[in-house]
């Protein structure tokens, strides 16, 4: 086990070093074309190597090797590049790709915390882009500057509260509102798109009704009993299309 975690690490070493310079670099510099082309770079890089974890003790060797020393960058990149879908497209497909459980990758010990933290970051991650792409105007390409990453953060959402691997009932116990702050901005998205534009684009409806399905399911009662006005309305606005 030591030398494959070690070999894992070795073979991450270029990544790991882009990852460093970037988390290093300041602000202004930060949002220089060369650090843009980078970013795309390294996200599309990272979600390869995500497709490849198909095992329980691969993923587990890069959730470790990410967290928690480098998804402070994916948030940085969420606050500062909002704006621009050549960025947060692969980012947020990478991340799509993280919380997807395929072959039941992200089993954990009973005892661990690891499946509570991937989603708080997972939280923090679509709170911060979704309060940004609120705020961004609907003139000019709107499913590439919102539609899009509005699509791929209800995928993530959807994947993350399907997968099996996060006792949602801990939240609420420790007062952590990572579930209901995320499921409220994921609302507020879909609430930004006009309900004929949700049946318009085919990938848009698919997300949507996926996210309806499972936030329906009966592990999230309680939140759809304190979102029923929203869902009432989301509802109503698409049956009468």
């Amino acid at each position: 086990m030591e030398d494959s975690v070690a070999g894992f690490r070795q073979s991450m070493d270029p990544l790991r070093q882009v990852l460093v310079n970037l988390e290093s670099t300041s602000d202004p510099v930060f949002l220089s074309e060369t650090v843009k082309c980078a970013l795309i770079g390294l996200m599309r890089d990272l979600r390869g190597i995500a497709m490849a974890t198909n095992s329980r003790r691969t993923f587990g060797f890069l959730f470790d090797w990410l967290y928690p020393a480098h998804t402070p960058l994916l948030l940085r990149v969420v606050m500062n590049w909002a704006d621009s879908p050549p960025v947060t497209t692969p980012l947020l497909k990478f991340v799509a790709e993280l919380v997807l459980n395929k072959s039941q990758r992200l089993t954990f010990e009973p005892s661990s915390p690891n499946g509570i933290l991937l989603f708080r970051e997972v939280s923090k991650l679509l709170v911060a882009y979704g309060s940004r792409n609120l705020a961004l105007s609907d003139q000019d390409d709107v499913y590439t500057r919102k539609y899009k990453g509005i699509w791929l953060s209800l995928l993530i959402l959807s994947r993350a509260m399907a997968g099996n691997y996060v006792n949602f009932g801990v939240f609420e116990l420790y007062g952590d509102r990572a579930l209901d702050d995320a499921l409220d901005i994921a609302l507020k998205m879909i609430l930004s798109i006009p309900a004929a534009h949700i049946l318009s684009y085919r990938k848009v409806a698919i997300a949507y009704f996926t996210f309806m399905e499972v936030i329906l399911s009966n592990v999230l009662l309680p939140l759809i009993i304190w979102h029923h006005s929203i869902l009432s309305k989301l509802s109503w606005e698409i049956c009468l299309l």
